[in-house]
């Protein structure tokens, strides 16, 4: 009897020994849950996040570069004369033809009239020698004179010729350089240098005038060696000048073949549509031949992606809590310091760049805008 109830009371001890290890455990894992309840969330402000919006990421050559005018002149004196009338000053727009200067004619007209008046007699003298070498010829048929006299004749008329020729030279050239004396534009453009005032001496082939049509600019960039390969004609190109905000577009037309001495870069030259003037030649521009393009994607800044070039991912922020995010990059521009992604959706949360003492699984509060 007494080892019945021996055994009963083993039994009953080991049961209750059971259910008070069960009550232990279960109020370890209630107090874990408790402390971690407890633990305070990271508040990020929005300087922290990054929310992910579709746009346009370009991959971009970067260059530096000129501007300059694709067309211009330089207008030179044709005949040496004093300078009568101005009638442009730089920065003027001029129309192909238009008058820019008068220069004194009065002897250059005195010349014309010479010439004319030359002329007038050397024409009266072939007139007289033909109606001469008709005669003689009649002559000669009729054997009242001899061969030698009629070719005395014909040389006179032959010799008439000529100085008639020369005279019409001459009065071309007369005439010429009184046309020479008004100066024109030989395009149209902007008067950018102005080298004569009234009443100076135009010394012959010395320079007037300056004239630059700024309605198309050329761009010529310098690019290292390394990249030309990726450039081609064609290829769209943006850039920036100083004292102007906006960005401007242009085309690559040219690349230059033969590397610079001493630099070893190339030059590329980038045709820039300028009608409505905002630009000028000369100006320094800075800017980059867009080599590939990608539009409607989610674009990051590149702090927010991790080990891009390994298996790239971003810290999401999603129901109050860190989330390492795998992500696909479909784009990087290093020039813009920028990436297009998949596997975000616009308006999706994440860390813009890493933070110190922060993991996935993480507790974190957002900024109250955007709660």
């Amino acid at each position: 009897m007494k080892s019945s109830w021996l055994g009963w009371g083993i039994m009953l001890g080991g049961l209750a020994a059971c259910s008070g290890g069960h009550d232990v455990a279960t109020e370890g894992k209630t107090a874990a849950s408790a402390v971690a309840a407890h633990i305070p969330s990271r508040a990020l402000s929005r300087a922290d996040i990054e929310v992910a919006a579709r746009g346009s990421l370009r991959d971009t050559l970067p260059f530096t570069g000129t501007l300059a005018a694709l067309k211009s002149s330089s207008i030179a004196a044709e005949v040496e004369a004093r300078v009568r009338d101005v009638l442009v000053r730089e920065g003027e727009v001029v129309q192909q033809g238009q008058v820019l200067a008068r220069l004194d004619s009065e002897s250059l007209d005195q010349s014309v009239s010479e010439q004319q008046a030359q002329l007038a007699g050397n024409q009266s003298r072939l007139k007289l020698a033909r109606i001469k070498l008709d005669k003689q010829h009649e002559l000669l048929q009729k054997g009242f004179i001899s061969q030698l006299a009629y070719d005395e004749a014909e040389s006179e008329y032959t010799v008439r010729q000529g100085e008639l020729q020369a005279q019409s030279s001459q009065l071309a050239r007369a005439r010429r350089q009184q046309a020479d004396s008004v100066v024109r534009a030989p395009i149209a453009g902007v008067v950018y240098e102005r080298k004569i005032n009234p009443g100076e001496i135009a010394a012959k082939n010395a320079r007037l005038f300056s004239i630059a049509d700024l309605g198309t600019l050329e761009l010529s960039a310098s690019v290292p060696s390394q990249w030309i390969g990726r450039i081609k004609p064609g290829q769209q190109a943006r850039f920036s000048v100083e004292g102007l905000p906006d960005e401007f577009l242009g085309e690559v037309v040219r690349v230059n073949p033969v590397a610079q001495s001493g630099t070893r870069s190339f030059l590329i030259y980038i045709r820039v549509n300028n009608a409505d003037g905002h630009l000028k030649a000369g100006q320094f521009a800075k800017g980059g031949v867009v080599l590939r393009a990608l539009d409607g994607q989610v674009v990051l800044p590149q702090t927010a992606v991790q080990d891009v070039q390994g298996q790239p991912w971003v810290m999401l922020v999603t129901q109050g809590r860190l989330k390492r995010q795998p992500v696909k990059v479909l784009l990087w521009s290093q020039n813009e310091r920028k990436l297009a992604v998949e596997g975000l959706s616009p308006g999706q949360v994440v860390l813009a760049a890493p933070l110190l003492g922060v993991a996935s699984g993480d507790a974190v509060t957002l900024p109250a805008q955007l709660k």
